[in-house]
């Protein structure tokens, strides 16, 4: 994005220069400039003039919503938010589905990159493709797990992907695959959606981008009356297998950080569970 000062209407304040996080507005000659050598396109600048002077070529720019939530709505909104894991067979509308991109593309990203991408997948076929291909990785690492004279074979799925499993999620493996061969999907649960968030590998912090955008998926979906889950299990198997990544839309460029379940929830719940208390230190 380019910016560009009215010097008609700049009355030389200073509110762009302090909220500049790169730099880039200076004062040159008693008047504001903007450089676009590092400049983020974060829009700052634009946003805090108190007289409109600053402007941005490409457009965009909205005014800020009037409807905010208060402090006492979002936290309830994060206090409700459940993982939830039994969905009914209703399907989600594409007019609820499409909040949840919208949503999350406001995340904070490093350097305003905005790398996340989603593929939405409704199509049950699409779906199962999905499942079944994970799950045959699955079924190899439970097997691997099961070779004890063979341990090279765990070291090469522990290695697959960007790193090893965490030994909680290794050792439920076993169960995992049980039940889902059983007929028990626990690894989208039948949900009628899924989000896959996606991200160039040599983008700023893509992972944060993506684990971000992730968290606002949920808290839209639960503001709509809907459920999610985020399920790791499909993160890493996607991780491990580049290729099942590419079949299912994610371009090579790119590597998977976030898998979202989308639904409506076959449950209803009454209570807030207890958490930790906050592991705050005041100096």
């Amino acid at each position: 994005m380019r910016f560009t000062v009215d010097e008609d209407k700049c009355t030389l304040c200073g509110a762009c220069l302090k909220t500049c996080p790169t730099d880039m507005v200076r004062e040159k000659r008693g008047a504001i400039k903007i450089s676009f050598v590092a400049c983020i396109g974060c829009g700052h600048c634009l946003a805090v003039c108190p007289v409109g002077a600053v402007s941005c070529q490409e457009g965009g720019f909205t005014a800020r919503p009037e409807a905010v939530a208060t402090a006492e709505e979002l936290l309830g909104l994060i206090k409700t938010r459940r993982t939830v894991r039994r969905y009914s067979p209703e399907p989600v509308t594409r007019e609820q589905l499409e909040l949840l991109p919208e949503a999350a593309r406001y995340v904070p990203t490093g350097a305003n990159a905005q790398p996340q991408r989603f593929l939405v997948l409704t199509e049950a076929a699409a779906r199962a493709r999905l499942r079944d291909g994970i799950m045959d990785y699955y079924r190899g690492y439970a097997e691997a797990m099961a070779d004890k004279e063979h341990p090279e074979r765990l070291a090469a799925y522990g290695n697959a992907g960007r790193g090893e499993m965490h030994e909680h999620v290794l050792a439920a493996v076993p169960s995992f695959v049980k039940n889902v061969d059983g007929g028990r999907d626990r690894l989208f649960f039948d949900a009628p959606a899924i989000i896959v968030l996606h991200a160039p590998k040599d983008e700023v912090t893509p992972q944060e981008a993506c684990d971000y955008a992730a968290f606002a998926i949920t808290l839209l979906a639960e503001a709509q009356g809907l459920g999610t889950c985020i399920t790791a299990y499909a993160s890493m198997a996607l991780q491990a297998l580049p290729e099942l990544a590419r079949a299912t839309g994610v371009p090579e460029s790119n590597e998977v950080y976030a898998v979202v379940v989308v639904g409506h929830p076959a449950e209803e719940y009454g209570m807030v569970p207890p958490r930790k208390p906050a592991a705050v230190e005041w100096r």
